[in-house]
């Protein structure tokens, strides 16, 4: 795939992730939205209480991605969404992170 190929589709997952947290509630908006088509920390800008970082590849690489978002989080937990095959809404996609961040995100329930 190349990599404009490759950038539209990861454009195409991050869209879908910002409407599945609008249709939570949330505000949210691409990072390459909010910053006029460049992309830069964080792929979602958005109130939710969670860093979020979006993936749509066919290749699974959970600890890469994992360092990437935490390394762009902040003060916010990380959280990885990535895109499962067949499934086109976010809702159906899978999340991953680790046992701290599950951890430090239940203590505050």
């Amino acid at each position: 795939m190349s990599g404009a190929s490759s950038r539209r589709k990861g454009n195409a997952a991050e869209v879908e992730v910002a409407k599945a947290l609008e249709r939570a509630g949330w505000t949210a908006v691409t990072s390459r939205a909010a910053r006029g088509g460049f992309q830069a920390g964080e792929d979602i800008i958005t109130d939710f209480p969670m860093s979020v970082e979006v993936k749509n590849h066919t290749r699974t690489d959970l600890a890469g991605w994992w360092t990437q978002a935490v390394s762009q989080a902040g003060e916010k937990p990380p959280v990885v969404v990535h895109k499962r095959v067949g499934k086109s809404q976010a809702e159906d996609w899978w999340v991953t992170m680790d046992l701290a961040t599950l951890l430090r995100i239940v203590k505050k329930l």
